[in-house]
């Protein structure tokens, strides 16, 4: 087991990504911590996933885009958990699209609030608490590959993906000596359809049935939640002691490819 031990916090951990990074740390061994902002059947399904894996399991409702709300969570978790290990950053708005024309204020900073500033005080918040524990930690922060080049309609979202691109890289700097990383993962096109069954995921979807991304996928096929989750357990155990300040694109070829098509 990998991450024995080990006490992680996932924020946006209802399904997708976030429900398979926090089912695979269980299974590698961590007790896990969720929040997020809905508590409903399929969040209390993550819970439920993580405990059948034998290990501690809890929700935490927060709204992490409000920093009035990150430290009452810490204090809950640690309360639960005693300590925090690993957190991966992973919230993220229902609605990623806004034009530049039409774009509102209130979209702009609901999408900066939770996406960019919400992610920095929860590391900072998770920093703290590992220099003061005096035994190095983990901090994943999901970035995209929206960070790396435009689609329509993506301003807000890819400035805040970019942004944690170099959030990470200022963060390993600060945190030099303290056996603390900070690193991104950025996905490609993943399906995070939930399976109608007690599958954690539905099976990669083939280029027949995404057709727009075949030619642009090296992989030849649609990437699911178990991909970001396996790269999140190597970064977040010893296998990745040496990664520091990065972005590990996990998307299949597609950033590489130029995709000029792909909305």
């Amino acid at each position: 087991m990998l991450l024995k031990g080990k006490k992680a916090l996932i924020t946006g951990a209802r399904k997708g990504i976030g429900r398979g990074i926090a089912v695979r740390f269980a299974r590698e061994g961590a007790d896990v911590g969720i929040a997020d902002i809905v508590d409903d059947e399929e969040t209390q399904k993550t819970v439920d996933l993580i405990r059948a894996e034998g290990r501690s399991g809890e929700l935490f409702v927060t709204d992490v885009s409000k920093t009035s709300e990150i430290g009452p969570l810490y204090d809950r978790y640690l309360g639960e958990f005693g300590r925090v290990d690993i957190l991966v950053n992973n919230a993220i708005m229902p609605d990623q699209s806004a034009g530049l024309i039409e774009m509102t204020e209130a979209f702009w900073d609901r999408m900066i609030d939770l996406t960019l500033k919400g992610y920095f005080f929860m590391a900072q918040r998770a920093a703290q608490e590992m220099v003061n524990q005096g035994s190095g930690g983990r901090i994943l922060s999901l970035s995209s590959v929206h960070g790396y080049r435009a689609w329509p309609d993506d301003t807000a979202y890819g400035i805040c993906k970019a942004g944690l691109r170099r959030m990470v890289k200022s963060m390993s700097v600060d945190l030099a000596g303290y056996g603390i990383t900070s690193n991104c993962i950025a996905p490609g096109y993943i399906d995070n359809s939930l399976p109608e069954d007690d599958s954690l995921e539905l099976p990669p979807k083939t280029m027949e049935e995404i057709p727009k991304l075949a030619p642009y996928v090296g992989s030849h096929r649609g990437g699911v939640p178990s991909d970001i989750a396996k790269m999140a357990v190597v970064l977040c155990s010893k296998l990745g002691d040496y990664v520091n300040g990065e972005t590990i694109l996990v998307d299949g070829g597609l950033i590489a490819s130029g995709t000029p098509e792909i909305a």
